[in-house]
């Protein structure tokens, strides 16, 4: 069978079962999956660094004293909607009067 990856002819005992009740065999190799599993792996493990620091460059710190991610400006608009903010804004203005 030729793996659709590496474009060599191999033994069936070189590919694994992607169904093994009706006995449907992957496309690729064991050596070609293996190689882009942990491609996929690597790309994963970048990606989730990536987004926790891009987490933890994007904290903002209200001026009500609460701490929230703000990846867009909806995240600033929806904080700066809420009720929680609404009345904690309220409370410190009223007791500066």
């Amino acid at each position: 069978m030729e793996c659709s990856k590496c474009h060599k002819i191999k033994d069936f005992c070189e590919f694994s079962f992607k169904n093994v009740d009706e006995k449907i065999y992957y496309l690729y190799c064991d050596e070609c999956r293996n190689k882009t599993i942990e491609e996929q792996r690597k790309y994963k493990e970048k990606a989730y660094e990536e987004y926790n620091m891009r987490k933890i460059n994007n904290i903002m710190i209200c001026e009500c004293g609460i701490k929230y991610v703000c990846f867009r400006d909806f995240h600033m608009y929806r904080h700066i909607n809420s009720k929680k903010h609404k009345n904690t804004i309220k409370e410190k203005y009223n007791t500066i009067q």
